[in-house]
């Protein structure tokens, strides 16, 4: 055990620590308001998604991990949802594996707010009574059923924030089927001092005729309230033993699993088997993807954070409450510890007036382990820290000597030095909150194995709105930079398009193609008995064909000229090779001329264009710069045409006469057809 301490640094150290949380008085006040009021008049009223709600204690998160990994190995798209978020609000939010684009998430954040202060204003004139603006996780949970029905995915996993039956949440308005994890004692502030209080609540995301998923490891008294509600509100739990089946032709020698790990697979399992049942659910392949969320029993590298102090691998676990922290000291002393060698510690929790801190930190250490006891910086709406003097105070009834405890400053990368010196070849453990370990992961020098999640790309919509957006103010750098990257991503996807009908790999397939194809076919076909309409199309086509050749053309020359001009060598391949696509590119420009002139003058002499089209048919079939131009058809001299027609008209006649002319009124007038051209007369015989 420790030697007696000074009696003036003891004092201080107890001083500081009911001083701490007054300097955070006005962050410590987190925005938790449970009900459904609010949340549910701004969500949409139509939801385009199936949900799976996923609630519990324990394992919900991991549980909502493991169902997008069964999601993609089945090919079926789904949006997930997860809280808290981090590092950024965006990354509570992923579809199809990717997380949201942030701008895409901040415009539907700003559609929540802006309905809301709609609404309010009429809910504050019909009710007489003012209910606040959302809270913080009220509108990302909006947010986040906004994105889902924008994209379309068919499935949205979502895991509860807090409880069960008030949660944000449960404002989902369809559901496939519902998931409860491990139930233990958590935020008992809010949702009830024991067990079965806290039970009660969490089943209040089960719905009448939807299946929930139970973790069988649950208490029997948990159990029991679960099964009671569900026979009130006429539906039935699924214990989560039933998908042992699956686990037997798990390789568990190779991934190593921990117990909570097993039944949080077999909770998603499940729930995916409940969902499709002729769908085949190989548990293999699906470690293989690696589907964990950052912080859950996850090895990271700090060389480069710490100098080469430390070069092995650390464990990083976000156990944050008494189930997760004795599961993770089971796993360190199975695993990890070795005989009487010490395990280095960074821990750091949040401040909450029900969690039993001293038991959880006693849980973890052991005397011969060294430990620093940091706090992470608390952003708005979350819980503050436990102040670093409270677990050093702890620490020192629990190791064996003052030199085991870091004595620094209580941030993040400070004690990661001490605590690499300290190390030296033992193992390096962080955990706690999963506000610390945002903040660890957002230090440099920290290396993740795992793969990451990636962000979408910007699209067309966010190309346009930033377009937009330029012509109202200067972007900033970041906007600058997404625009910038969005322009190109578009012009790649209509390059990628183009280069895969030349190599045959478009995705569309063939069999799909021809089917459009041949429903276009017969809606034409009613529409156009005489199959002028389908012949235009036909011309349309050759035109825009025709001008994009001859663009291509024009390009290769000037690339030639550059070149030329630049002193490149004239035989070089490059520019054999561009000429060689030259000569291909005008073959096909010619083809598309004639082709194109050979459909003109089948209009020209039908009998109905002039009822369908009108009498200006180059506008009405090519375009109004295809009449214009010089290698219009119509526009070329025929022997029909005279140099000086006569005046048709008494304006022009009257015009003649003003210029000294007399009029020709000796000319008989000359026939035109439909189209305005001269129509050759036969010859008279005399």
């Amino acid at each position: 055990m420790a030697n007696a301490k000074d009696a003036s640094s003891l004092a201080l150290r107890r001083l500081q620590r009911f001083i701490a949380p007054k300097k955070e008085s006005a962050k410590a006040v987190r925005d938790i308001r449970l009900g459904l009021d609010r949340i549910s008049r701004v969500v949409p009223e139509v939801q385009q998604w199936q949900g799976v709600h996923v609630g519990g204690t324990n394992g919900k998160g991991s549980i909502c991990a493991f169902l997008s990994g069964l999601f993609t190995l089945g090919g079926i798209g789904y949006g997930r949802f997860v809280s808290p978020a981090f590092p950024h609000k965006h990354n509570a939010v992923t579809i199809n594996g990717k997380y949201v684009n942030p701008r895409v998430y901040e415009v539907e954040a700003d559609n929540v707010r802006n309905t809301y202060q709609r609404l309010l204003q009429g809910w504050q004139l019909a009710a007489a009574e003012d209910p606040g603006p959302l809270s913080p996780f009220e509108l990302e949970t909006a947010t986040a059923f906004r994105i889902f029905n924008r994209t379309g995915v068919p499935y949205g996993i979502v895991e509860v924030g807090m409880g069960g039956a008030t949660d944000a949440t449960n404002a989902m308005r369809r559901k496939g089927v519902t998931v409860i994890s491990k139930i233990d004692l958590d935020h008992q502030e809010y949702l009830g001092r024991t067990l079965e209080q806290i039970a009660k609540v969490k089943a209040g995301i089960m719905r009448p005729g939807v299946p929930c998923i139970v973790d069988y490891t649950n208490e029997k008294s948990v159990i029991r309230v679960l099964r009671e509600h569900a026979n009130s509100i006429g539906t039935q739990i699924s214990l989560s033993w039933k998908a042992e089946p699956l686990l037997s032709t798990l390789d568990n020698d190779r991934w190593k699993l921990e117990d909570y790990q097993k039944q949080n697979l077999l909770c998603a399992a499940l729930a995916f088997r409940h969902l499709f049942p002729l769908k085949p659910i190989n548990l293999d392949r699906l470690l293989e993807t690696e589907p964990y969320l950052p912080g859950r029993l996850e090895w990271v590298g700090i060389d480069k954070l710490t100098d080469d102090q430390y070069k092995a691998p650390v464990l990083v676990d976000a156990a944050h409450n008494p189930l997760g922290v004795q599961a993770l000291a089971r796993y360190v002393d199975t695993n990890l510890r070795s005989e009487d060698a010490p395990i280095t510690w960074v821990i750091g929790f949040s401040s909450s007036s029900t969690k039993p801190f001293d038991q959880m930190i006693k849980t973890l250490v052991r005397p011969q382990d060294n430990v620093a006891f940091v706090e992470f910086d608390q952003q708005s709406n979350e819980p503050p820290p436990t102040p670093a003097a409270h677990g050093q105070e702890v620490l020192r009834t629990v190791i064996s000597s003052n030199e085991q405890v870091y004595q620094g400053e209580p941030n993040l990368r400070d004690a990661l030095h001490w605590a690499a010196s300290k190390a030296g070849a033992g193992r390096l453990v962080i955990t706690g909150s999963l506000y610390l370990v945002r903040d660890f992961y957002m230090l440099d020098g920290v290396h993740r194995f795992r793969g990451e999640t990636r962000t979408q790309q910007p699209n067309s919509s966010q190309l346009w709105r930033l377009d937009k957006l330029r012509n109202e103010r200067a972007l900033t750098q970041e906007e600058h930079q997404e625009f910038k990257q969005a322009k190109w991503l578009l012009h790649e996807s209509k390059l990628n398009n183009a280069m895969d009908k030349i190599k045959g790999t478009n995705k569309v397939p063939r069999s799909a193609s021809k089917k459009n194809s041949q429903i276009k076919a017969s809606l034409n076909a009613a529409d156009d008995p005489a199959g002028l309409i389908k012949l235009r199309n036909i011309a349309r086509r050759h035109r825009y064909q025709l001008r994009g050749y001859r663009i291509a053309i024009r390009s290769i020359g000037n690339d030639i000229d550059q070149e030329t001009q630049a002193g490149g060598e004239l035989n070089s391949e490059i520019l054999s090779k561009l000429r060689e696509d030259a000569e291909l590119l005008k073959a096909q420009a010619d083809k598309h001329y004639h082709a194109l002139e050979d459909l003109l003058d089948r209009f020209r002499d039908h009998p109905d264009a002039p009822k369908i089209f009108g009498p200006r048919l180059e506008e009405t079939l090519l375009g109004k710069s295809y009449a214009g131009s010089e290698e219009s058809p119509f526009n070329a001299p025929t022997e029909l045409d005279v140099k000086e027609g006569p005046a048709e008209s008494e304006n022009e006649e009257a015009l003649s006469s003003q210029k000294g002319h007399e009029p020709t009124t000796d000319k008989p007038a000359v026939a035109r057809d439909f189209w305005g051209r001269p129509i050759k007369q036969p010859p008279v015989e005399p």
